[in-house]
């Protein structure tokens, strides 16, 4: 039952890095900003999900597994409903870029440690990370 959960977060993860490079054009106009300033919002998400993903990974160590994975979906969830309220460029780079790319940081490696030492043998493992990679590549479909 833990993979489940797993796989719902890593679909959002996912789906919050493609969702935007959908509708670039339609948020630009909703926000007032040009194209290159929703470009650069996604552009700030990638950079900062990318670059803390190691230091995500170890405080996943130090911290612990469980409790990264929900700091992680804590910080993911705030800047959701921040850039969801936002009425221009600036409050969407703080929501969508910074809040959600920490977020997905520290949430998206401790889903694979979870799945890890969760699955009791190499066949459920190999069953977990399926359902996991798979609601990642829908979530990016």
């Amino acid at each position: 039952m833990l993979v489940l959960p797993l796989a719902l977060a890593q679909f959002v993860a996912s789906y919050a890095a493609t969702t935007m490079t959908v509708a670039v054009s339609a948020i630009a106009a909703d926000l007032g900003t040009t194209v290159l300033g929703v470009q650069t919002a996604i552009t700030v998400f990638t950079l900062t999900m990318a670059s803390l993903m190691v230091p995500g990974s170890k405080l996943s160590d130090l911290l612990g597994r469980k409790r990264c994975f929900l700091a992680g979906l804590a910080v993911y969830g705030s800047g959701a409903l921040l850039a969801s309220a936002a009425h221009g460029p600036a409050l969407l780079l703080l929501g969508y870029s910074v809040l959600e790319g920490v977020g997905s940081a520290l949430m998206i490696p401790p889903i694979y440690i979870l799945i890890t030492v969760a699955s009791p043998g190499l066949e459920a493992r190999a069953r977990a990370f399926g359902v996991v990679s798979g609601a990642g590549a829908l979530g990016a479909a």
